[in-house]
């Protein structure tokens, strides 16, 4: 079966079950049990291009696929069904159409010769836009419905649901087709976000902003057509769409609107400027004040059985989608469309006589007021809108109503309300709902207003706002002379909340900075803001010092000042004091790169939710666990977090550390292009990433040039990040490992050609005389945190010799993966026991150990997912010549640490250490899935095994015969 690629659609995404559907039916069809499934949506939502995939990956079969045409001053019998079959010009013997007379005659024959035809082989008979069908081939699709239920035959139709009301002709067919056995109804629902976003990240090649998907997502509310449209020749870092519309989307979502009468079409432009959902009477109302109520109803009945409007459940109309209000509005002349806003703003104002307007109402209000141009009412409206939508928690609407008083105010002369008194409010709203960029539009606004001389307290708690924000929203990192500067303007008052606020906020400047005087102006705050009881103060002193204490050495005290700063930051719903206290605490207690501090990441997020905290940081504790998850070895866990994350919009700061994450995760499991996506994302969101030192940007950054092949951008990239900017940045053990990799790359690449390259070891020599061994983080270490250094200290040292070429290469991987294994890097060891297994087996060494090293490399790769070392593995192992599917025996007598192993479990063992899954197991030993399940539940029991790659190890530790411990 043969269908086009294009019509199938490259960009179907989201569509998972229903093409399972499709391809069951089509399988029932193929065992000779015809079927018929009509499948309905609305205009765009994808259904030719779900029929076309569904056809195309259904091979072995003839498809026959036709469309009807919207013709209106004609009719031509049998239209889809004589396109279908002259599109295979190849078929046998086709039955003709007749041009006038013989409709009975043709339905007979074309029946007949699907009887033939599907007794060579499977037919599906596609009739695209049956809405438009003409009476001819809804006859002779019925026939062909109700004929012999063992043709191989699948009669497939799409139909435009929304554009045949009840009185349409069609509707009788179709409730008659619904009867008829064997036949079937699929309605296509709009994709979700989640789906809108991988389809537009498919249109743009690359990720796209999260704002760019809200937006398109609010306009196309998921149809996969008005998406397509929206985001032609967009460039991927497009943070939204243009304010005018493309004309081809235009005429796109104008198509049902234009087929309607003249008075339809203007009474559809009212009610697009109304904005909202009305009845017939308020129509009525606005376009000839009380009367021709009669007239408005007959053109609304005439739009809602177009398809062109809906008829809502408490009787009013509003658009089947909304994208046509706003195409509409838009296509009004300014004056026109002013004059219109004033009916709509004079009419809900008479109707409030006097009373407080429905929060709906009220914003209705004010955004007629501001469109008609009307700024001193529009000024009055959006204030009091902004409040009653405050009311209601609608923090978006508040803020957005909020913004236009305010820019409305700079230019209003006597208004009611201060400029200042409303940027407050933005700040607060904005604050509470985690809405970064809102916020440092109000603060910078407000730092603009204010004289420091005068109110020195208030610019300094400004400054140190201003500086939180700007790291929040990518701008800057934390900056020491800001600081500097917000403690001079607090001391006009040593016992203030805000000098405790500016000495916490310097100190942690100065901590990344590498400055001495940190930990003395942590105390300090400390104390201040234990005498003033303000808990936000508290919150961010205490995290200042849970920060000092951990630089200078002191977990015991780090944990619990950080710990202790959790309560007050949620009294004072200061989110960022949380996050930043949350970090300290758990950094005081285990390693950011490891299950435990997962763990702890989770728990906070939890209580974040719990109290009300919103998304963006949320998102922040969400994609600090999935760094964790992934860097200890649980990439599926990683993943969830980063969805979590995803889900909603992060923020820039959220967005950034996601990406950061989920390109490492790409580019480890050898997606190279998503990773090398995620990080020009990255690129695009923060300013200077090396400056901002808790980000892993440099590693990420040096681990996706490796990926790519780019050893030059990897080598530049790590030593950027180890740069001298004070405190070492998070992931700063990598740096050099990395960079000693892209040299040792260099070096091998040019040995394998019997060349040398120089310039590559001269820079190694550099290199290591500039750093001997990697970049420790400051303070004192957990003991996995100590592990950890050695393992990668041990990677380095052994990229150093595979660079040079030294003998001792084999030992110096052997060692490292050893110790990477100790330190639970998993993928760390998986390509440490690459190199080993590569330098045992290719430049010469222990046979026997190189197998075991390569064997065991691949299971643990297989279970991460590391697609990049798995192939080179299986391409080490073909060219040496190691069975690497093959069991061997298992020797346990001689370990007197495991019980006696039933001869069974030995079998299912030995299958787990080459990397067998439960499927190869069961087929191989003719036992079932769940026998293989039940056998490794009971050897996990046995050994103590944690999983199958502990098995794994158990397997070739033993069958090493102990030779080569420390695993």
């Amino acid at each position: 079966m043969v269908v086009s690629a294009a019509t199938a659609g490259p960009d179907l995404v989201g569509r998972e079950r229903e093409l399972d559907i499709l391809g069951g039916l089509l399988d029932r069809a193929w065992a000779e049990e015809a079927h018929s499934v009509v499948v309905s949506g609305d205009s765009g939502v994808g259904k030719t291009a779900l029929v076309a995939r569904a056809c195309a990956d259904h091979r072995g079969g003839e498809a026959l696929i036709g469309t009807c045409l919207p013709l209106t001053s004609m009719s031509i019998p049998f239209l889809p069904i004589r396109s279908a079959l002259r599109a295979n010009p190849h078929l046998v013997a086709p039955p003709e159409a007749p041009v006038d007379g013989g409709e009975r005659e043709f339905a007979l024959r074309f029946d007949a010769w699907l009887d033939e035809q599907t007794a060579r082989t499977p037919v599906v008979l596609v009739v695209d836009d049956v809405q438009w069908a003409d009476r001819s081939t809804l006859d002779t699709l019925m026939y062909a419905i109700a004929g012999s239920p063992s043709r191989r035959l699948a009669i497939v139709m799409t139909l435009r649901a929304g554009e045949i009301g009840l009185g349409h002709p069609l509707q009788r067919w179709l409730a008659d087709v619904r009867r008829m056995p064997r036949t079937f109804e699929m309605e296509l629902a709009p994709l979700d976000r989640e789906a809108t976003a991988a389809q537009i990240e498919i249109l743009l090649g690359g990720s796209p902003h999260q704002s760019l998907i809200d937006d398109v997502y609010s306009r196309s509310r998921g149809n996969p057509y008005f998406t397509r449209l929206l985001v032609a020749g967009l460039p991927p870092e497009a943070r939204g769409v243009p304010a005018a519309f493309p004309s081809d989307l235009s005429s796109a979502v104008l198509q049902s609107w234009y087929r309607l009468s003249e008075p339809t079409r203007e009474l559809a432009s009212v009610l697009a400027v109304g904005g909202r959902a009305m009845s017939a009477d308020e129509l009525a109302r606005i376009v000839a004040n009380g009367g021709g109520s009669e007239d408005v109803r007959a053109s609304l009945r005439e739009a809602v059985d177009s398809g062109t409007l809906d008829r809502l459940e408490d009787g009013t109309v509003w658009f089947h989608h909304p994208l046509n209000a706003e195409v509409l509005e838009a296509t009004l002349g300014e004056d026109e469309r002013q004059g219109w806003h004033r009916r709509f703003a004079d009419d809900l104002a008479a109707a409030a006589s006097g009373t407080s307007l429905a929060v709906g109402s009220a914003v209705s209000l004010a955004d007629h007021r501001y469109r008609a141009g009307q700024d001193h009412e529009a000024f009055e409206a959006a204030l009091a809108a902004a409040d009653a939508a405050g009311a209601v928690a609608g923090h978006a609407e508040q803020i957005r109503l909020l913004r236009r008083a305010a820019e409305l105010r700079i230019e209003l002369l006597g208004a009611g309300r201060s400029l200042e008194s409303i940027l407050r409010s933005i700040r607060a709203v904005a604050a509470e709902a985690g809405q970064t960029e809102d916020e440092l539009w109000a603060v910078e606004r407000l730092l603009a207003t204010v004289d420091p001389t005068a109110a020195p307290l208030v610019a300094s708690e400004l400054l140190v706002r201003r500086m939180h924000l700007r790291f929040m929203a990518g701008l800057g990192f934390i900056d020491v002379r800001e600081m500097q500067e917000a403690v001079r303007l607090a001391e006009a008052d040593r016992s203030s909340p805000e000098y405790s606020l500016a000495l916490a906020e310097l100190a942690h400047a100065e901590l990344w900075a590498g400055l001495p005087d940190a930990g003395e102006h942590a105390e300090t705050a400390i104390a201040v803001a234990r005498r003033t009881a303000d808990p936000r103060a508290l919150a961010l002193a205490l995290a200042a010092g849970s920060m000092a204490a951990s630089f200078a050495g002191d977990l015991s005290s780090a944990a619990e000042l950080g710990t202790e700063a959790l309560a007050p930051a949620l009294r004072a719903r200061a989110w960022w004091e949380y996050v930043h206290a949350s970090m300290w605490a758990a950094n005081a207690v285990e390693t950011w790169a490891s299950e435990a501090y997962a763990s702890m990441m989770r728990d906070r997020a939890l209580a974040l939710v719990q109290h009300g905290g919103p998304h963006p940081y949320v998102a922040w504790l969400a994609t600090s666990e999935a760094l964790s998850r992934l860097t200890s070895g649980s990439p599926d866990e990683a993943e969830m977090r980063l969805r979590i994350a995803l889900g909603s919009d992060p923020g820039p700061l959220g967005d950034v550390e996601a990406r950061l994450a989920a390109a490492r995760l790409a580019v480890l499991q050898g997606r190279q292009r998503e990773a090398e996506d995620h990080l020009r994302r990255v690129e695009e969101l923060i300013v200077d990433g090396s400056t901002f030192r808790n980000l892993e940007y440099d590693a990420v950054r040096a681990e996706v040039r490796l990926g790519a092949g780019d050893a030059a951008g990897a080598y530049d990239a790590a030593l950027a990040g180890a740069a001298d900017r004070g405190s070492p940045p998070t992931m700063a053990e990598w740096l050099l490992p990395f960079a000693a990799r892209a040299l040792a790359d260099r070096a091998q690449a040019a040995r394998d050609v019997g060349e040398s390259d120089r310039a590559a070891l001269a820079s190694l020599d550099a290199l290591v005389e500039r750093f001997p061994h990697v970049i420790e983080d400051v303070g004192s270490w957990t003991e996995l945190m100590r592990r950890q250094n050695t393992a990668l200290d041990a990677v380095y040292a052994a990229e150093c010799a595979r660079a040079r070429g030294s003998a001792g290469a084999a030992e110096a991987w052997v060692l490292a993966a050893h110790r990477c294994h100790a330190a639970r890097l998993p993928w760390e060891e998986a390509y440490a026991r690459w190199r080993a297994a590569e330098a045992l087996l290719v430049r010469g060494g222990d046979r026997l150990a190189g197998a075991d090293m390569l064997r065991l490399g691949l299971v643990l790769a297989r279970h991460l997912g590391a697609r990049p070392v798995v192939d080179e593995l299986l391409d080490l192992a073909q060219r040496a010549r190691i069975p690497i599917e093959e069991s061997r025996p298992v020797r346990v007598a001689a370990d007197t640490n495991l019980p006696s192993l039933t001869e069974r479990e030995r079998e299912v063992l030995a299958l787990v250490a080459v990397g067998r899954t439960y499927s190869e197991i069961a087929r191989e030993l003719m036992i079932s899935d769940k026998t293989v399940s039940t056998h490794v539940s009971h050897l996990l029991a046995k050994t103590g095994s944690a999983n199958r790659v502990e098995l794994a190890r158990l397997v070739h530790r033993v069958g090493a015969d102990g030779n080569r411990g420390g695993e």
